[in-house]
């Protein structure tokens, strides 16, 4: 019988064993092949995937978009790719809608965009960044991963296609922090990122004016603040991730040597 092509899962990891578990068992029942780019996992993750069926190999992290497009390119002879982190899981409603995409979407479709729920401290936030849309099921050999700066290092990743791009319905859950202490960590970690590789620059009044912008979008305009005190501590950590890149890009301008009159 000769093996189906019709959908891969690709997915990048290092050291996720708290969410890699739930993100294979997600896609198992629709995915004809899942494939695991991993840049050095020490606690496991790759053992349980490779228990778990997926294709395995190592690849050192050079930043997001450039190991988003290795996973990518190892898709390229499959009808459709369902790009995935290691934090995502797609639910019932939208794992079947993705299938029935790779079987009757149109030829002029190249992509479909997917909405993101976060998923935090054991419940959902149903308003902070919602809809929160990412076009993740693509045709391979008409799409390509980007991102913010040199190599795309500055920022997060995301996928422009040559075509068409629809809406699948459905959830698909982002359990990206443990805790707020990950969470803030994690918001650090990009804030440097983005200090060294966003080509926009701080200045004082963004330092001020950027966070408040933050805060009062999510909490206001997305009316995080219907989902508690966890929409309040969410929005606030966004302020505080916010205000970490403005400031470490500011402090990483002031360290750049200056040229001489």
């Amino acid at each position: 019988m000769t093996e189906s092509k019709k959908l891969a899962v690709p997915i990048t990891t290092k050291n996720n064993m708290r969410t890699i578990r739930e993100c294979l068992e997600s896609v198992q029942g629709i995915a004809d092949a899942i494939f695991v780019v991993d840049s050095g996992s020490s606690d496991g993750t790759v053992e349980l995937c490779r228990q778990m069926g997926a294709d395995v190999v190592y690849r050192e992290w050079q930043g997001p978009v450039a190991q988003k497009q290795c996973a990518l390119d190892r898709c390229a002879d499959y009808d459709w790719v369902l790009n995935l982190d290691s934090d995502e899981m797609p639910d019932a409603e939208l794992a079947a809608a993705v299938r029935a995409a790779t079987i009757n979407a149109r030829p002029e479709v190249s992509g479909f965009a997917i909405n993101r729920k976060i998923w935090f401290r054991g419940q959902w936030l149903h308003h902070v960044f919602q809809p929160e849309l990412r076009v993740r099921l693509v045709r391979p050999r008409k799409a390509i991963v980007y991102g913010i700066g040199p190599e795309g290092k500055g920022g997060h990743d995301a996928i422009r296609v040559d075509g068409d791009v629809s809406r699948l319905p459905g959830i698909c859950k982002h359990d990206s922090w443990a805790d707020a202490a990950e969470m803030m960590r994690r918001y650090v970690e990009l804030g440097a990122r983005s200090a060294q590789y966003d080509p926009r620059r701080s200045s004082t009044l963004r330092l001020l004016l950027s966070p408040l912008s933050a805060f009062l979008k999510q909490y206001f305009l997305k009316q995080g603040f219907r989902d508690g005190r966890l929409g309040l501590l969410m929005c606030l950590g966004i302020a505080y991730g916010n205000a970490i890149k403005q400031l470490l890009t500011m402090a990483w301008d002031m360290e750049q040597p200056r040229s001489q009159p």
